[in-house]
């Protein structure tokens, strides 16, 4: 229920002396539209008014008026509910109404304006193709990316790269080999990556390169021109290959987003000296550890034995040049639910340090990824980059895309579809992979098979897209301007009000997503938006879009618009396309 479910209770709550929040708590849907939209059950009020549920609903119901064009018409005793009957065209012009009129603004909310929230989501390991292990924090980042910013927050987007470490020497290692055999070798991503798989396979079988990985390394932490010139080519080529795979998927992050580990090494040193000023850091066998026993975790680890930092280090970092520079009110990390413990650490140590806005970083946790049986050949148990067996996600969107092209032809009705089979399926098969990942909450493992993300039925995203090409097929063959006032006291049937009652609950279902970090309950309201619009628009003998009335015929054609620009809103905040045909 929307926002119509507070004034009910607020209606309701000085008739039964109780306060609208307790009343709001109670009301539910009646189970059958011409029983009301909105009821309230009378038992909690027997004992006290020592009357039956029954009495108590119709005297409720006897005492209630509501003025004329309001958003109720009436209250009627049901047994022993008092339900509340919604006026259609006031409901209409509050929902469809208010979308037609401002379509840009539709969706969004200024709940949070004058607020920042930075998210931290996708940071993978450069110097090779993007694995699609990472697609789940990459789509939930973006998703809640664009959900609070229709809210109106400020966001910051950050993606924390994997860029330093002695992984970094290892490349360097294995691209001077090469270099003596082709001085002026490509690099790109695949070959960065073909690197790293000739240094792993020499390393095993010559323990020398080790040496060498780690002296080539320790070069680039000093500086080392060569070593540094090279770094900054993985990288850029890297952030390149990055970018491309991105945008397919609609994600953006500005250049000031792809902070990553490297950026952190010079500022350290400064949270390590504060660590050690508040009394914080403590000797565990030669590492430098900060103790939390006493909160029931582990001892978070600062630095190694050899004085080395780690992972904590830099996230302590970058935390605080996060709040030092954005100010934020809410800093999100989308990282998988296995890293709960270790962000419970970060989190304390934060706290520890005397930092108030410790409070304000939230884990967003989410469960694994697995794959249907066959899809690939390779178990996922045994990938491993190391060893060249490693789904990467342009994989995944290149076979998306091309079982969506087929599919498509095989479903075309018109020439429309055919002349632009190459960018329908690029966007339909990409929308269905990125909305696999919002088909449950985001805490719940899920499972990818073909047949399920690509389904023009039930939960997918080519169902919602369809949705919206028929909702746009309809507004073409209408082929008339829409009226800039509808004469919504037209529209009073009751199917239409099931679908004016569902637009009413879109605010809601973005609010719920932004509490919770929840983008899922989106995607489930886009469902079940266009499974209401289909049974209706499937049941020509009881409701039809086109009539003999015009005006009839335009304020329900202006509904259609108000359900296409709501399908299109929220499949944008999920990242997906919203096709005119399919």
């Amino acid at each position: 229920m929307s926002w119509f479910k507070r004034l009910a209770a607020e209606t309701l709550a000085p008739l039964i002396d109780a306060s609208p929040d307790d009343v709001q708590a109670q009301l539910v849907k009646p189970p059958q539209p011409e029983m009301g939209d909105v009821g309230f059950p009378c038992f909690s009020l027997a004992k006290q008014l020592k009357k039956a549920p029954p009495a108590i609903a119709a005297e409720i119901a006897a005492k209630m008026e509501f003025p004329a064009g309001g958003i109720f018409i009436e209250a009627k005793a049901v047994g022993p509910y008092v339900n509340f009957v919604l006026n259609t065209p006031y409901l209409a012009q509050k929902t469809a109404g208010v979308a037609l009129a401002d379509p840009e603004a539709w969706g969004t909310s200024t709940e949070g304006d004058g607020r920042t929230v930075v998210l931290d989501y996708s940071s993978p390991n450069i110097a090779k193709p993007l694995g699609v292990h990472h697609i789940r924090s990459t789509m939930l980042g973006a998703a809640l990316s664009r959900l609070y910013r229709a809210r109106g927050w400020e966001v910051v987007d950050m993606n924390y790269l994997g860029d330093w470490g002695v992984t970094f020497g290892q490349l360097m290692v294995a691209y001077k080999e090469r270099e003596k055999e082709n001085p002026d070798q490509p690099v790109d991503v695949h070959s960065l990556l073909q690197l790293y798989l000739q240094y792993h396979a020499g390393a095993d079988e010559d323990e020398s390169l080790a040496d060498e990985a780690r002296a080539w390394f320790k070069k680039l932490e000093d500086g080392d021109p060569e070593a540094v010139r090279l770094w900054r080519i993985f990288r850029d080529e890297s952030i390149k290959a990055l970018k491309k795979l991105y945008a397919r998927m609609n994600v953006h992050f500005p250049e000031e987003g792809y902070k990553g580990e490297a950026f952190y090494n010079d500022k350290m040193q400064a949270t390590i000296d504060r660590l050690r000023a508040k009394g914080l850091l403590v000797e565990s066998d030669g590492a430098q550890v900060v103790d939390l026993e006493q909160w029931d975790m582990p001892p978070c680890l600062i630095l190694k034995k050899d004085g080395a930092t780690i992972y904590a280090t830099r996230d302590l970092a970058s935390a605080e040049y996060r709040h030092a520079h954005y100010n934020f009110d809410k800093s999100l990390y989308i990282v998988a639910n296995q890293q709960e413990l270790y962000f419970r650490q970060i989190f304390k140590v934060l706290e520890l340090m005397g930092y108030d806005w410790a409070k304000k970083c939230e884990h967003v946790k989410f469960g694994m990824l697995a794959f249907g049986a066959g899809m690939f050949g390779d178990d996922a148990a045994t990938m491993s980059t190391r060893k060249g067996r490693v789904i990467f996600l342009e994989e995944v969107l290149d076979r998306a895309v091309e079982k969506a092209r087929a599919l498509i032809l095989e479903n075309a009705r018109s020439e429309e579809v055919t002349a632009n089979i190459d960018s329908l399926a690029e966007q339909v098969g990409v929308g269905a992979v990125i909305f696999s990942e919002f088909t449950q909450r985001r805490m719940k493992d899920v499972t990818f098979t073909w047949d399920k993300v690509l389904s023009l039925h039930g939960d997918s995203g080519p169902y919602i897209q369809y949705t919206h090409a028929r909702l746009s097929s309809m507004l073409r063959k209408y082929g008339q301007a829409l009226p800039s006032a509808p004469m919504w006291e037209l529209v009073t049937h009751p199917v239409a009000k099931e679908l004016f009652v569902k637009l009413s609950e879109y605010q809601d279902a973005l609010a719920a997503a932004e509490r919770e970090n929840e983008p899922s309950l989106i995607a489930t309201y886009l469902l079940e938006l266009c499974a209401v619009f289909n049974r209706i628009y499937t049941d020509k003998e009881n409701f039809r879009f086109i009539t003999d009335d015009a005006d009839m015929t335009a304020a329900r054609m202006s509904m259609v618009e108000a359900l296409r620009l709501t399908l299109a809103h929220g499949m944008g905040i999920l990242g997906l396309a919203a096709p005119e045909a399919m």
